[in-house]
Protein backbone atom coordinates (compact mmCIF):
# COMPACT_ATOMS: atom_id res chain seq x y z
CA UNK A 1 0.00 0.00 0.00
CA UNK A 2 1.30 3.43 -0.92
CA UNK A 3 1.06 6.18 1.68
CA UNK A 4 0.98 9.78 0.51
CA UNK A 5 2.38 12.49 2.73
CA UNK A 6 0.29 15.27 1.25
CA UNK A 7 -3.19 15.83 -0.07
CA UNK A 8 -4.23 18.10 -2.91
CA UNK A 9 -7.42 20.03 -2.19
CA UNK A 10 -9.64 20.91 -5.13
CA UNK A 11 -11.16 24.30 -5.86
CA UNK A 12 -14.59 22.65 -5.88
CA UNK A 13 -16.40 19.93 -3.93
CA UNK A 14 -17.85 17.17 -6.10
CA UNK A 15 -21.01 15.43 -4.89
CA UNK A 16 -21.83 12.07 -6.44
CA UNK A 17 -25.27 10.51 -6.23
CA UNK A 18 -26.07 6.96 -7.22
CA UNK A 19 -27.15 3.56 -5.97
CA UNK A 20 -28.79 5.14 -2.91
CA UNK A 21 -25.53 6.79 -1.85
CA UNK A 22 -24.18 10.31 -1.72
CA UNK A 23 -20.41 10.79 -1.79
CA UNK A 24 -18.72 14.17 -1.20
CA UNK A 25 -15.20 14.44 -2.60
CA UNK A 26 -13.01 17.51 -2.14
CA UNK A 27 -9.45 16.40 -2.75
CA UNK A 28 -7.23 14.08 -4.73
CA UNK A 29 -6.80 11.77 -1.73
CA UNK A 30 -10.59 11.66 -1.21
CA UNK A 31 -11.00 10.79 -4.87
CA UNK A 32 -8.44 7.99 -4.79
CA UNK A 33 -9.99 6.45 -1.67
CA UNK A 34 -13.44 6.75 -3.22
CA UNK A 35 -12.27 5.12 -6.46
CA UNK A 36 -10.66 2.24 -4.58
CA UNK A 37 -13.30 1.63 -1.90
CA UNK A 38 -16.71 2.90 -3.01
CA UNK A 39 -16.87 2.41 -6.76
CA UNK A 40 -19.67 0.50 -8.46
CA UNK A 41 -17.84 -0.01 -11.77
CA UNK A 42 -14.56 -1.86 -11.24
CA UNK A 43 -13.09 -2.10 -14.70
CA UNK A 44 -13.75 0.94 -16.89
CA UNK A 45 -11.02 2.83 -18.75
CA UNK A 46 -11.94 6.15 -17.09
CA UNK A 47 -11.68 4.49 -13.67
CA UNK A 48 -8.21 3.15 -14.42
CA UNK A 49 -7.10 6.52 -15.79
CA UNK A 50 -8.49 8.38 -12.76
CA UNK A 51 -6.67 6.09 -10.32
CA UNK A 52 -3.41 6.68 -12.18
CA UNK A 53 -3.90 10.46 -12.34
CA UNK A 54 -4.81 10.65 -8.64
CA UNK A 55 -1.83 8.55 -7.55
CA UNK A 56 0.50 10.62 -9.70
CA UNK A 57 -1.07 13.84 -8.41
CA UNK A 58 -0.44 12.86 -4.80
CA UNK A 59 3.17 11.94 -5.51
CA UNK A 60 4.02 15.03 -7.58
CA UNK A 61 3.25 18.69 -8.15
CA UNK A 62 0.68 17.98 -10.87
CA UNK A 63 -2.24 20.39 -11.06
CA UNK A 64 -5.04 19.03 -8.79
CA UNK A 65 -7.48 19.96 -11.54
CA UNK A 66 -6.17 17.03 -13.58
CA UNK A 67 -7.30 14.61 -10.87
CA UNK A 68 -10.61 16.45 -10.53
CA UNK A 69 -11.37 16.14 -14.25
CA UNK A 70 -10.30 12.48 -14.38
CA UNK A 71 -12.44 11.71 -11.31
CA UNK A 72 -15.52 13.34 -12.84
CA UNK A 73 -15.07 11.32 -16.05
CA UNK A 74 -14.80 8.10 -14.03
CA UNK A 75 -17.91 9.05 -12.05
CA UNK A 76 -19.88 9.62 -15.25
CA UNK A 77 -18.62 6.31 -16.65
CA UNK A 78 -19.82 4.55 -13.47
CA UNK A 79 -23.29 6.08 -13.75
CA UNK A 80 -23.10 8.53 -10.86
CA UNK A 81 -24.93 11.84 -11.09
CA UNK A 82 -22.20 14.46 -10.67
CA UNK A 83 -22.93 17.75 -8.91
CA UNK A 84 -20.48 20.59 -8.34
CA UNK A 85 -20.50 24.36 -8.21
CA UNK A 86 -18.53 24.71 -11.42
CA UNK A 87 -20.14 22.01 -13.49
Amino acid sequence: MTLFATDRLWADVVVLEGDGRVLCVQSTRDALLCLKNHWLETNGPALMAAKTVCERGLASDDDPGLALRAFIEAAKEAGFRVNSWTG
